[in-house]
């Protein structure tokens, strides 16, 4: 089924601040939703957060790529999004 909105989180090192806004996403009342997290190159322990959230919730998904900064990692979250409307989230 397509999901009504794509969410889209271009990610590079943000271990310490990741958790509450994937938390937050998660949290909305409104659930048909996908979430595409972009790992743009993380060293830290990005990677590990974002791993934990797509075994607890099927609607999270994550994307690797090579750091090239957080306009190709929008690009690359485009490029995979099947929701209608498209929301990006810094």
């Amino acid at each position: 089924m397509t999901p009504k909105i794509s969410v889209i989180i271009p990610v590079y090192n943000d271990e310490l601040y990741l958790t509450d806004s994937l938390q937050s996403v998660c949290n909305q009342t409104f659930s048909d939703f996908e979430c595409i997290c972009v790992n743009d190159g993380s060293v830290d322990g990005t990677e590990k957060i974002i791993d934990q959230f797509i075994r607890n919730d099927t609607r999270f998904f994550k994307l690797s790529q090579a750091n090239g900064g957080v306009s190709i990692a929008r690009n690359t979250g485009l490029e995979a999004a099947k929701g209608e409307f498209i929301f990006f989230m810094d």
